[in-house]
């Protein structure tokens, strides 16, 4: 069979998803369903958001479906990328374009769910793919692994994160070259995922939550210290940036 060409790769329809936080879901949805509205006039590409009680498994983020040719999905990830970061200008207080020190961590962040197959390409042969993608556009690129705790089936969660907009737009473009070249890159399109079972980490610790590097920071790439006596618990995953230890003594979602 012969290679698809330029034009027909250009056409090829992909699907992501994007998780956002709660207040960005309602963003993009709008006021009557508005601000969701705008976004199809703008792109031709086909756009859901996960109910207020959806949310993506372990993580407090609503999902942001999107199917389209890699084009129309680069222009609602712009759209949706604006909106996110709209949010950390709010939260600091700082209503124009220029970023501050204070920024909310996660404003910076594109949260991208794909297949498993495509995540092996973006991280490419020794993580050759990865570090290009890193350099030309001067982002930082975390994926989340097969064995990580809270891992669903079949899908990893690529951030990638950069002060620049435009630099993290070039790196979700690639991002999508990938996706549009893996013949296995079809994710379930369904916003609602089954029950999984939730790692009480709260109640393992005691009640004190681990120690994180810095504040927001987050547990992906390493284990927390074991408590004394105890065996050290899973790793975490990369789409967690904060931790935030239930008032009940029961376990709950993690970002």
């Amino acid at each position: 069979m012969a290679d698809e060409t330029a034009t027909e790769k250009s056409k090829k329809e992909v699907t992501v998803k994007v998780l956002v936080p709660v207040p960005v879901a309602g963003n993009i949805i709008g006021k009557g369903g508005e601000g969701i509205k705008d976004i199809k006039k703008k792109c031709t590409a086909t756009i859901r958001v996960s109910g207020r009680e959806e949310l993506f498994p372990f993580a407090e983020e609503r999902i942001v479906l999107v199917v389209g040719t890699a084009d129309a999905t680069l222009q609602v990830l712009d759209i949706v990328q604006e909106k996110v970061r709209n949010m950390g200008r709010e939260e600091s207080g700082n209503t124009r374009n220029k970023p501050r020190s204070n920024f909310n961590p996660r404003a910076k962040e594109m949260k991208i769910v794909i297949a498993d197959s495509t995540a092996g390409r973006v991280i490419g042969k020794k993580g050759d793919v990865v570090k290009r993608i890193q350099t030309e556009h001067n982002v930082q690129v975390r994926l989340t692994g097969k064995e990580d705790w809270g891992a669903v089936p079949g899908e990893r969660i690529a951030t990638i994160s950069g002060k620049d907009p435009e630099q993290v737009s070039g790196a979700m473009k690639d991002l999508l070259e990938i996706i549009v070249k893996d013949p296995d890159s079809s994710l379930n399109k369904s916003l609602v995922y089954p029950s999984y079972p939730m790692y009480d980490m709260y109640n393992y610790y005691g009640g004190v939550p681990p120690q994180r590097s810095h504040p927001g920071g987050n547990y992906q790439g390493s284990r927390p210290p074991a408590p004394m006596g105890g065996a050290p618990p899973p790793l975490y995953n990369g789409y967690q940036s904060d931790y935030n230890p239930p008032t009940n003594g029961r376990g709950r979602r993690f970002i």
